[in-house]
């Protein structure tokens, strides 16, 4: 798993080498528009993802 700066995401070459692009879809609320998350909540909401998918596939394998 390669995370990108909070700041500028991932370099282009950095990009080209991974086998897989993932993105965390940002949403508005009530106080206006997120625009960014803060590394290492990208990164726990990312591997909770992970954690989740592969729990439910072997559970139905």
């Amino acid at each position: 798993i390669i995370m990108g700066s909070e700041g500028e995401g991932m370099r282009r070459l950095t990009m080209e080498s991974c086998d897989e692009l993932v993105y965390i879809p940002m949403s508005g609320n009530e106080h206006g528009n997120l625009q960014s998350l803060n590394v290492s909540v990208a990164t726990g909401m990312a591997l909770y993802e992970i954690n989740r998918q592969r729990t439910l596939a072997a559970g139905q394998a």
